[in-house]
């Protein structure tokens, strides 16, 4: 995911703290007034091990209102355009078995639905990708993130505009969820390039951002299906050779199952592989190498240089902290403890020259400073004054907004010379939309503050949380202006024209609406019946134990406020794409957390395992190869950005868990914005 949000490590713990109704005066045992949410993802009947949520029973707390946050479903704004074509594409049709697998209780079955997908030109120039059945019902929601993937994946692959095209997918019999993303995109790519699918092969495995294939659940279960139906060969996720049988219950060696059934499993780590197998040979086109992407010493420097500063901002508020009253820093300790802790590793990798890592972990630590002093100003303010200085306190916060819209104004007058500056300013966008969101959230938690209901605890809570949620929007505001100072300037190909960019920008925010669909119909669905939630009090209460959550989808609303204050078309263009990668990104995390790696989190929400721990110890290699691929593809542009979120990774992968999940993200959104700099080239070159 881009990682600019990893400082929302800590929210939940802040919130904790906060819940407690002020430490100094709380009672020690007295629990949170927030409802912790526990979110698990198990397999389940549907279409290849599908996903399911449950989560513990929690009753609504009067705090609901308060975290309201952004609409969860964003309207379409922004028209089509043209991205640039590397490829001839074709029109036709492609028939492939979809695996699916369900589990009644004792044992799990197997089996396949016939999928035709078909391409035709499009003279509506919208992008119209369609759903068809032959039973009612017979494709969920869940299985059409596959179908919409797909064609995402193809389009950036081949670097087409899809909107030129109309894409269908006919299902014969029933399946769901998206562990078909990898075969259906194989498929869409098949019939692009006018390659045939070999009819004794089949595949299961979902299709990630960058373009390796995903783990899922039930592949025995579809080994066996696939054998009846007469396949061969089944491809399944590299790293995922064991997989849990449900009528053994035992994990099993997938090799030996398929020899059990007279099918040869091969494990395939990416759409590449994947293609060559079910095409009988074909080849997809190679992203060459010009050359080994490393940071240009300008940005290295610039790195160092806001490093330096944001160092000097975090010994700046720490020492805001210290003269506090005593008796007052001690319920905050432990955040700035924590950051003291982000600033020595930041320090040390400063020493030696790992300025991306370095720049990242010191203004977190500057933030969550800021973060911890205004909750200890805000508690000497209620020992001292009591709840209403507290509320006039944070309404002055409200001038994050003015900032906002200055910064808007700065990004609106630049005149991106290349590509790479391009990517810096929707880079910088990305910042702004969230930052937005934040704001629209602090804002919603003081407007409903006029509820007559809220106890003591519910007015403190959603003044803590206004509160942390106007400090976390400046920072993002700052960190913005850093990224556009930091990285324009570089690379030699052509700023893009708009109509590339609000291409870019429209299919990035259709794959992440169906993420966000993935999403909601696997894990919000369920927890709403279990809990006895409305849909969107339920998607709330996610949005409070997950921030990855809750940044997709305000980037997304963020934008859509942002983008009304701007008047250049371009400078909309880009507003948009950053909000809609960053949105894109963080769903297709989110998807991969609960979903492909079967997430374990505690009783706060925080991920502290993985039920596939191997597969992404797979993943993450397999995403720092594509990361590193892209970067060489596009070296002799000076992929700043790009190279930014690949060095956070490498640093990133080494930790605890929700570091790892970190790393991942950031490996995706390091290759994504790297592949998004090769359209540009693409452009530039009118081919």
């Amino acid at each position: 995911m881009v990682r600019p949000f990893s400082v929302f490590s800590v929210v939940l713990l802040v919130i904790t703290l906060l819940g407690t109704a002020c430490g100094p005066v709380g009672d020690d045992d007295d629990e949170p007034t927030q409802t912790p949410v526990v979110v698990t993802a198990t397999p389940s009947g549907g279409g290849g091990g599908d996903a399911t949520a449950t989560a513990p029973e929690a009753e609504p707390t009067a705090t609901t209102p308060a975290a309201a946050t952004v609409p969860v479903n964003p309207p379409s704004t922004e028209p089509t355009a043209t991205i640039p074509t590397s490829a001839a594409p074709a029109n036709g049709s492609a028939e492939v078995d979809a695996l699916y697998f369900a589990f009644d209780g004792q044992q799990g079955i197997g089996g396949t639905s016939r999928v035709q997908i078909s391409i035709e030109e499009n003279d509506v120039g919208d992008l119209r990708v369609g759903f068809f059945e032959s039973e009612v019902g017979g494709s969920g929601t869940q299985w059409q993130t596959s179908g919409w993937m797909a064609v995402i994946t193809a389009s950036l692959l081949l670097g087409i505009n899809p909107a030129e095209f109309e894409f269908s997918f006919d299902v014969a019999g029933r399946t769901d969820g998206p562990s078909a993303g990898g075969l259906l995109t194989v498929a869409v790519l098949s019939v692009l390039l006018g390659d045939q699918i070999d009819p004794t092969v089949t595949m299961t495995g979902t299709i990630n951002p960058d373009g390796t294939i995903g783990p899922v659940g039930g592949i025995p279960h579809k080994i066996v299906g696939a054998a009846a139906v007469g396949k061969t060969k089944v491809l399944v996720p590299a790293g995922q050779r064991f997989d849990y049988d449900y009528t053994l219950q035992q994990s099993v060696d997938l090799v030996q199952v398929g020899q059990q059934n007279g099918v040869e499993v091969v494990l395939v780590p990416d759409i590449y592989t994947a293609y060559t197998h079910l095409t009988n040979g074909g080849e997809l086109p190679v992203v060459e190498s010009v050359g080994t992407a490393s940071m240009p010493p300008d940005a290295f420097n610039k790195y160092r240089a806001g490093t330096t500063d944001w160092f000097a901002r975090y010994q700046e508020e720490r020492a805001n902290f210290l003269a506090l009253p005593v008796e007052v820093q001690e319920y905050r300790a432990d955040l700035i403890l924590f950051a003291d802790d982000l600033a020595s590793e930041a320090d040390s990798l400063l020493v030696e020259g790992q300025v991306a890592r370095a720049f990242q972990l010191m203004w977190e630590a500057a933030a969550l400073v800021k973060v911890g002093t205004q909750a200890a100003e805000l508690d000497n303010l209620y020992l001292t004054q009591g709840i209403d200085p507290m509320i006039t306190r944070v309404e002055s916060s409200s001038a994050s907004q003015t900032r906002l819209f200055a910064l808007v104004q700065k990004l609106e007058a630049q005149t991106p010379r290349t590509a790479t500056d391009t990517i810096a300013l929707i880079d910088a966008a990305a910042y702004l939309s969230a930052a937005q969101g934040l704001i629209f959230q602090a804002n919603q938690a003081i407007d409903d503050l006029q509820f007559t209901d809220y106890t003591e605890d519910d007015i403190l809570t959603a003044i803590y949380t206004s509160a942390f949620n106007y400090a976390l929007a400046d920072f993002y505001i700052e960190v913005s202006d850093d990224v556009m100072s930091i990285g324009v300037g570089f690379g030699t190909t052509p700023a893009p024209d708009g109509d590339t960019l609000v291409a870019l920008a429209d299919l990035f925010r259709r794959g992440a609406d169906s993420n966000i669909a993935f999403f909601d119909s696997v894990i919000i669905a369920p927890f709403a019946q279990e809990n006895g939630y409305s849909e969107e009090i339920a998607q709330l209460i996610v949005m409070e134990s997950d921030d990855t959550y809750l940044t997709a989808i305000a980037a997304q609303y963020g934008a859509i406020s942002l983008i009304q204050q701007m008047s250049k078309p371009e400078a909309q263009a880009i507003m948009q794409l950053g909000a809609s990668l960053l949105a894109f990104n963080q769903s297709a995390l989110l998807n991969a957390e609960y979903y492909s790696l079967d997430a374990r989190v505690d009783e706060f929400g925080t991920v502290v395992e993985y039920g596939r721990q191997t597969a992404l110890a797979e993943m993450l290699d397999l995403a720092n190869d594509r990361a590193e691929t892209w970067l060489s593809s596009v070296a002799n542009d000076d992929p700043v950005s790009s190279l930014y979120y690949y060095d956070n990774a490498r640093l990133e992968r080494q930790g605890d868990a929700f570091q790892q999940l970190d790393a991942l993200g950031d490996f995706w959104h390091s290759a994504v914005l790297a592949e998004v700099l090769a359209i540009f080239q693409i452009s530039a070159n009118g081919s």
